[in-house]
C-alpha cells in the first residue's frame, strides 16, 4: 500500500499590533489547535504563521511557527495580511515536499475524523476538496446553526466559511495546476465552479466544520465591503440558533466549559 500524503493544517494569525484584544485572539486560537490536536488520524502537522508568536502553543512538535518577515501594516478592506501569510504556508509546505493542505483561520474549529476522511476519499485525481456542510456558532451565546439554514445562510458551509478547502500539493508535477491547485481555485466559495471550469476533480469529504462568528476579532465583521451583512449573519446564528451541548462541541475536540470560558472572555461588544 502506498504510503498516506502529508496533511498539514495552515492557520494564519492576525497581528498583535491589529488585534482589538490580543488576549482572546490567543485564547481563540487555543481552541482551533484543541480541535485540530483532537484528530482520530494524528499524522499531521499545523504552520501558524504570524507577527507575534502567541503565548501558550502546545508543546507538540507537529505544532510550528512561522514568522512573518513583512511590516504588519494597517487593517485593510481585503485583509491583505492573511493573504500574505497563507502564501508563505503554501510555499512552505510546497517546499517541505506538499501534500495535503487546509488553511484554518485561528478561530475556526474541525471535526475530529477531518485528517482520517480526508486521506480516505481525496485520491490522486483529485486536485483537492471541499466540505459543503458544518455550523455557524455565535461565540457571545454559544447558539449554533446548521448551514445550509433557511432563515441564516440557505448555502453550504464553503459559501461563507474560509476553513473548508483541502488542496493536493504535488511539488513535482509538470502541470503548475496540479503542482499548486491554491492560485487557480484562489477564492473557496468558488471552488466547486473553478474546478468544473478547468475539468478537474473534487472530493466531498463528508465530515463538518464550524465557523464561529461574533468573536469580536474576526476581520470580515469588522472590514470590507460585507461587513454589515457579516454582522447580520451572526444576529441570525444567535437569533435562530440552538445552544450548544457537550456533544456538539466533542464533535469537534473540544470541552464544552473551555469554550464558554473564552466566551466569557470576548469584549462585550460585537463585530
Amino acid at each position: 500500500m502506498a504510503p498516506h500524503p502529508p496533511f498539514t493544517f495552515g492557520v494564519p494569525l492576525m497581528p498583535r499590533a491589529l488585534a482589538g484584544d490580543w488576549a482572546l485572539v490567543e485564547d481563540l486560537l487555543g481552541l482551533t489547535l484543541a480541535s485540530i490536536l483532537a484528530q482520530t488520524d494524528g499524522d499531521f502537522t499545523v504552520v501558524i504563521a504570524g507577527h507575534d508568536r502567541p503565548r501558550g502553543l502546545p508543546d507538540d512538535p507537529r505544532v510550528g511557527f512561522l514568522a512573518a518577515d513583512w511590516s504588519a501594516g494597517g487593517q485593510r478592506s481585503d485583509n491583505l495580511d492573511s493573504g500574505r501569510k497563507k502564501h508563505a504556508i503554501n510555499d512552505f509546505v510546497l517546499r517541505h515536499g506538499g501534500g495535503l493542505l487546509m488553511f484554518v483561520d485561528a478561530d475556526d474549529w474541525v471535526d475530529v475524523r477531518l485528517v482520517e476522511t480526508a486521506r480516505r476519499v481525496i485520491q490522486p485525481r483529485h486536485v483537492g476538496a471541499v466540505i459543503t456542510s458544518g455550523f455557524a456558532t455565535d461565540l457571545a451565546t454559544l447558539r449554533s446553526v446548521p448551514l445550509p439554514h433557511p432563515k441564516v445562510f440557505d448555502q453550504e458551509f464553503h459559501r461563507v466559511c474560509g476553513s473548508s478547502v483541502i488542496a493536493n500539493l504535488r511539488p513535482e508535477d509538470p502541470d503548475p495546476f496540479r503542482r499548486d491547485p491554491y492560485p487557480v481555485l484562489h477564492e473557496h466559495h468558488l471552488w466547486i465552479e473553478t474546478a468544473r471550469e478547468r475539468g478537474a476533480e473534487l472530493a466531498f469529504p463528508a465530515v463538518a466544520g464550524t465557523y464561529l462568528v461574533n468573536t469580536s476579532q474576526n476581520h470580515s465583521e469588522t472590514h470590507g465591503p460585507f461587513a454589515d451583512w457579516r454582522r447580520s449573519f451572526s444576529d441570525g446564528v444567535a437569533t435562530e440558533g440552538e445552544a450548544m451541548n457537550a456533544a456538539a462541541a466533542a464533535r469537534f475536540g473540544l470541552d464544552l466549559e473551555r469554550i464558554a470560558a473564552v466566551s466569557r472572555r470576548r469584549v462585550p461588544h460585537g463585530g
